[in-house]
């Protein structure tokens, strides 16, 4: 551990890092990595990965640390994840009663 830096969190609850990326940018940009390296062309695949790991980062910046679980909610079909007893589903906006 000569001279070698990392990231310390500073509260137990701080999200874990991948590189300089929280888990979920690095999932984004792990995942076209792999698409462009699928589709034969690396290069572009780190370059569009790491764009789009960047602007996600931009797009959740300042908001609830479970972002992307309540994007998923609202703009997934309700069939994917488990529905909870107590939320309703995404697509009723209006309530009578």
């Amino acid at each position: 551990m000569d001279g070698e830096t990392g990231y310390i969190p500073k509260s137990l609850d701080a999200q874990e890092r991948f590189l300089w990326w929280e888990m979920d940018q690095a999932i984004i940009a792990l995942l076209i990595l792999g698409m462009g390296v699928a589709a034969g062309s690396m290069l572009s695949g780190v370059i569009l990965g790491a764009v789009a790991a960047w602007q996600y980062g931009r797009l959740k910046a300042g908001k609830h640390p479970k972002f992307a679980v309540h994007a998923l909610y609202w703009w997934l079909p309700g069939g994917l994840f488990v529905k909870p007893r107590v939320t309703p589903p995404s697509h009723q906006r209006y309530f009578l009663g």
